[in-house]
């Protein structure tokens, strides 16, 4: 069943149920056991930093030293381990491209990030892990306790993404506790949403009724850019 983020969000229509219910409770089994805090946002890093050629330059680290880091690994490799503390979209993708380089199969399902800013490639496999970052074109709670957005990428094209509910719970109650805000204006549309989940394949429905890709997000944060 497509998600729709038009018409009543009382529908059938609207419910996040895209994922097969086997599947999404292995996933689910497997990312709490292996990320037991909010929805993920401490990753697995890859385990040698030598592997990869893509990681974010000296200079743009500088840019992000404020946000948290911690030494994991036999080899003292740092890391940022509190993503919600990124104070925008561009600083958590340069986090997660330190922790999971592009080019480097790891974290807790041991695949390689796909990092989507454009349109979502043809091929892309479903199941996919992915970081996703776009404009926010609209963006409601659903009935069943899941939120979910419709993304305006950099190409223009239109991105549908769902966190469900056992996610954005953990999210707002880590806020509650004192946290720093991943959850700030979730739904303003201009905003810029970003974050980490599994592609679902075209089965999403755009504001217009397309058919366009649907990301299943395990963190998600919104910010001004």
């Amino acid at each position: 069943m497509r998600l729709s983020l038009t018409g009543d969000p009382s529908s059938g229509a609207n419910r996040s149920n895209t994922m097969d219910p086997r599947v999404w409770h292995r996933l689910a089994v497997l990312v709490l056991l292996t990320c037991p805090l909010v929805g993920c946002d401490k990753l697995t890093p890859s385990s040698d930093s030598q592997q990869s050629a893509t990681r974010p330059s000296p200079q743009e680290l500088r840019k992000i030293s404020y946000m948290s880091q911690v030494t994991v690994g036999p080899d003292g490799q740092k890391v940022f381990d509190r993503l919600e503390q990124a104070k925008s979209c561009r600083d958590l993708e340069l986090a997660m491209r330190w922790n999971r380089p592009p080019d480097v199969a790891s974290g807790p399902f041991n695949t390689k990030m796909v990092y989507l800013s454009s349109s979502v490639p043809a091929d892309l496999a479903k199941q996919s892990e992915v970081f996703v970052s776009g404009k926010i074109k609209r963006g409601q709670s659903l009935s069943s306790g899941s939120s979910g957005w419709s993304l305006k990428m950099k190409d223009g094209s239109e991105v549908q993404v769902i966190e469900p509910s056992d996610y954005w719970e953990k999210q707002e109650q880590a806020q509650q506790e004192g946290g720093a805000a991943a959850i700030v204006k979730p739904y303003t549309p201009g905003r810029t949403f970003c974050g980490r989940g599994i592609y679902q394949g075209r089965i999403g429905k755009s504001l217009d009724g397309q058919t366009v890709p649907l990301v299943e997000a395990l963190f998600g944060m919104d910010r001004a850019k």
